[in-house]
């Protein structure tokens, strides 16, 4: 096919419209509990010049060691929305999801031999289906490194070991921007060691060029040496190390096991693994040993932890345009109909966006979901000066960074896991046995929870007590004997 007419081919309007509806999609409100605070904490060191190594934000850790596993991502995402309002972090995450999936494309193309179009739904597929994933929060540089990564594996397993020359750049951006850059020298090393697998049964293995083992592990030392360039220096490296604590584990929704009865979990992710696993069974010729193994090992660990669902499906990508290679290659020459019709749809989705960019105009501040966020509650708080000591639901901190009110406990939950600070957040918020001793202990003035949580309705019944806001979902309670700034 020459160059003008693929414009319009089957697997370029595929990715044109996923990647415009998946902008359109980010042009929603914030809802993620994270996201706030990241912005807080982005403005922070923009105005302060610094990346904090202890605590500013909360009342209850001030002071205590602080890693800031992300504090790249949170200073680009600050200064993007004090420049750009919510636009400006709109196009970051949408050019974030962009090389993601291009990324996956040019894999999928180059393992499937060329079949374009397998190579285009695969990369579609590896971030529609985790779609809920993807907010804007730091794991998304994640997602596109684990992507990137495995471009440079499988360019250096066709011969071009030049790419490894971008690992050490990689690595200083992965381990300032998200605790999770070990992945990367992890996935070097795996390398060398899949590339001894010998052939078994349908399984094939695979074999490096000559002097590229020896390239990958220098890669790998000096990308790990280029991650050490970050203010928390080997503990940028240790983040993982928190799946070990079941008080978090069993307690932050992210580290829990997949739920499937969620729908997006039971109409989304199950069939797409249903549909992998299906394949996988059913292919009668050789399938790779490699591509098997990051998608079975990706698998394995999203069973336990839901938070690597996004890896398994970007893992699963380049398996399946493998896999698919041989399937319906006839659409890889639409006919010059079928390229018209094509055409004529990219340029309607194109006006599709455009019809909704105007909604990414205007301040981050009218961009937070106010059914998320207690945006009324704080409101109402500053305004009557309840500055008092608060305890606030864990939901709640991120937002109450982003405000500038000192927090009891919010999702920068490793803080908390020094101290018993978290462990007190359960027993208060569950109103467990030593509830009340917590509440004398802590001389909390001020309440904030979403409405219906077992700590409100004892507080409700509390005559040291009373309810003095509620609205959205949140309800702010207030000790009697509380007198407020200029109350």
């Amino acid at each position: 096919m020459r160059r003008g007419q693929r414009w319009f081919a089957t697997e370029r309007l595929a990715l044109w419209m996923w990647l415009v509806g998946f902008a359109v999609y980010q042009m929603h409100p914030y809802n993620d509990p994270d996201t706030p605070w990241h912005l807080g904490a982005g403005r922070y060191m923009l105005q302060h010049h610094v990346v904090p190594t202890t605590d500013p934000f909360s009342w209850t850790a001030h002071g205590q060691p602080w890693v800031t596993q992300e504090w790249l991502f949170e200073v680009v995402f600050a200064w993007l929305a004090n420049h750009f309002g919510f636009a400006g972090p709109w196009v970051m995450q949408v050019a974030i999801h962009t090389v993601t999936v291009l990324v996956l494309y040019r894999i999928g193309t180059r393992v499937s031999h060329g079949h374009r179009v397998m190579a285009a739904l695969a990369a579609i597929a590896a971030t529609l289906v985790p779609l809920i994933f993807w907010t804007m929060r730091p794991q998304m540089v994640s997602y596109m490194m684990f992507s990137v990564f495995l471009w440079i594996l499988q360019r250096v397993r066709e011969g071009a070991t030049r790419v490894l020359w971008l690992v050490p750049p990689l690595m200083l951006v992965w381990a300032n921007a998200h605790g999770s850059s070990s992945i990367g020298i992890v996935m070097l090393l795996l390398e060398v060691l899949l590339s001894f697998l010998p052939p078994i049964g349908r399984f094939t293995g695979f074999t490096l060029p000559r002097g590229a083992r020896w390239k990958l592990l220098l890669a790998a030392a000096a990308g790990l040496l280029a991650g050490l360039i970050n203010p928390n220096g080997i503990k940028a490296y240790t983040y993982a190390l928190l799946s070990t604590n079941t008080l978090m584990t069993d307690n932050i929704m992210e580290w829990h096991s997949p739920n499937f009865h969620i729908d997006s979990f039971k109409y989304g992710v199950l069939p797409f693994l249903i549909v992998c696993f299906l394949i996988l069974l059913g292919r009668s010729r050789t399938i790779p040993w490699r591509e098997t193994l990051y998608f079975g090992g990706c698998f394995a660990v999203a069973l336990v932890y839901q938070r690597f669902i996004p890896y398994l499906c970007i893992s699963a990508a380049p398996l399946m345009a493998r896999l698919l290679a041989d399937w319906w290659r006839v659409l890889l020459n639409p006919s010059r109909w079928l390229r018209a019709f094509n055409g004529i749809v990219m340029a309607g989705t194109l006006g599709y966006l455009l019809w909704f960019l105007p909604d990414v105009r205007g301040d981050v501040d009218q961009h937070m979901d106010a059914g998320a966020y207690p945006v009324a509650a704080v409101n109402w708080m500053l305004e009557h000066g309840l500055n008092g000591k608060l305890v606030n639901g864990y939901e709640y901190g991120g937002y109450l960074i982003y405000r500038g009110v000192p927090t009891f406990v919010d999702g920068r939950t490793d803080i908390y896991l020094q101290n018993s600070v978290f462990s007190d957040y359960l027993a208060i918020r569950n109103v467990w046995w030593n509830c009340p001793d917590l509440l004398n202990q802590y001389g909390f003035q001020v309440a904030l929870f979403p409405s219906g949580f077992p700590i409100v309705t004892y507080l409700e019944h509390d005559p040291d007590w009373h309810v003095a806001f509620r609205g959205d979902g949140a309800e702010v309670l207030v000790r009697n004997d509380f007198r407020p700034a200029g109350g």
